[in-house]
């Protein structure tokens, strides 16, 4: 029997995220499969074409033949092999990840169910339904993000609700203005004299997506699910289901090329990102909690795509591309160290209550930092590449709006080195082992995770070897961003 390459991906990755949700109590095997069903799916798409037939024992799989529901098409073009792939290797090492993160915990059958809708996003044809299979992906993200996170000795932090029930409402109101948008482009077609349509159209598709990626006015949702949520589960959120989202609007893009073709795309896209770079920037320069940096810092780094794509040219969507690339590095190692600190302070992550932190947890601060750095887009980095790239495309035509760019960049730097004041001021009482507990911070002994370090040192390694040599990240990028015409004149 010949099946479809999206039914057999979709129905392998959901019947399997059933299975684990029923051994989730057996860590270790449940995470392993986990990481081996997201890479296997990375392996088929990328070296599998699309016109071949493979045997799977009873049945063969066409990954490029296409599958039809009532109607409703969904096929693997090969503008999807590369999105694909990627999503899939960033879930496979969170789930390594969270091996060591969260035990028994359902976010690896919840993050599997996950992976099929958004790659059930990617295949579909009609963008309307990729957007309700993303909403239907992001009410399933807030299971695992209100696990409360359990250490060795028993003791539980966060699970907190507010951040996964504001990340729900929003992507929840998003639905609307994109089916009303695809239904206005459609009218267009039919009548491409009312331009009218296509200016509502344009609004209406921007303030969507200024939603589901946290758009100013509508930012709370970044650092309320960086503060509740379990960093592994953060760090799928802001890379595997933003990705997709991000992806999804370049599918808008391509399907309906009158878009990005009108004067107002750039300026509306342009604006919309320096608020956001700006905002995120400021944002993170007065924080004292180190996990609403990480989401400010996620604000800030949305917003310079949205730049990037607003400059309407394709190496702006190259850029933008580039900083999806890096964004899994940076925020790996920042949600990483953020594990190991709130976990010393006994789930609190305010700096006042971790001075002398550093001391403790060398490892799991210099992995925050790290993270923060890369970011923020400064040097020897895989952010700097993409930021330095976007500096040079937006002084080209507005000197001070690529100011405003730089400035975002400096206050998320500022917001990591005043909270580091406190994470390396020396209490009294020190010893060569480390910071003793003060009644000002009542923080645990401290003991490094071998695996972890291993992991936060392989992370390390590959940020400052992508940062020397970013030609790594560019050259996918290109390839990714070839695969669009909507900015070819």
């Amino acid at each position: 029997m010949n099946v479809p390459g999206p039914l057999f991906i979709v129905a392998a990755l959901g019947a399997l995220s059933v299975v684990l949700l029923v051994l989730r109590r057996f860590t270790t095997v449940v995470a392993w499969t986990a990481a081996a069903a997201a890479a296997a799916l990375a392996a088929f798409v990328i070296l599998v074409p699309l016109g071949q037939t493979v045997d799977l024992g009873p049945i063969s799989v066409t990954l490029g033949e296409p599958l039809n529901v009532l109607g409703r098409a969904a096929v693997i073009e090969p503008v999807d092999k590369l999105p694909l792939v990627l999503i899939s290797s960033i879930a496979c090492a969170l789930f390594i990840v969270a091996w060591r993160v969260l035990p028994r915990s359902n976010y690896f059958s919840s993050g599997l169910a996950i992976l099929a809708l958004q790659a059930s996003a990617l295949m579909v044809s009609q963008v309307v339904y990729a957007a309700l299979l993303v909403e239907i992906a992001a009410l399933l993200t807030i299971l695992p993000l209100h696990e409360p996170i359990v250490d060795r000795e028993g003791n539980r932090y966060g699970g907190g609700a507010r951040g996964g029930l504001q990340y729900m409402v929003y992507a929840t109101l998003a639905l609307p203005g994109l089916m009303v948008t695809q239904l206005l482009l459609e009218q267009f077609a039919a009548f491409p004299s009312d331009l009218g349509l296509l200016q509502t159209a344009t609004v209406l598709l921007g303030l969507s997506f200024a939603l589901l990626l946290g758009a100013v006015p509508f930012q709370s949702w970044l650092s309320a699910v960086a503060t509740d949520g379990s960093p592994p589960v953060v760090t799928f959120l802001f890379t595997v289901n933003l990705g997709t989202v991000w992806f999804l609007l370049l599918a808008y893009l391509e399907t309906y090329g009158w878009l990005s073709q009108q004067a107002a795309f750039g300026r509306l896209f342009t604006v919309v990102g320096l608020i956001m770079m700006v905002a995120g920037g400021l944002l993170a320069a007065s924080q004292d909690h180190l996990g609403r940096i990480v989401g400010y810092a996620t604000l800030a780094d949305n917003g310079a795509m949205f730049v990037a794509l607003g400059s309407r040219q394709v190496t702006g969507l190259s850029l933008s591309i580039v900083m999806l690339l890096a964004r899994p590095l940076s925020l790996g190692l920042m949600t990483l160290g953020l594990d190991g600190l709130r976990r010393l302070g006994r789930g609190d992550d305010r700096s006042g209550r971790l001075v002398g932190a550093a001391w403790r947890a060398p490892w799991r601060t210099l992995a925050y930092v790290v993270g923060g750095i890369s970011l923020a887009g400064f040097p020897m980095s895989p952010g700097f590449a993409s930021r330095w790239g976007l500096y040079r495309l937006v002084s080209e035509a507005a000197p001070f709006q690529a100011v405003l760019a730089l400035v975002s960049g400096a206050g998320v730097m500022m917001g990591l080195v005043s909270n580091m004041r406190s994470l390396l001021t020396a209490t009294p009482g020190a010893d060569a082992g480390g910071m003793l507990d003060t009644p000002l911070v009542p923080m645990r002994r401290w003991r490094e995770d071998p695996v972890v370090l291993v992991i936060i040192l392989a992370l390390l390694i590959a940020t400052y070897t992508l940062g020397l040599f970013p030609q790594l990240l560019t050259g996918i990028a290109f390839q990714m961003a070839e695969e669009f015409t909507f900015f070819i004149q």
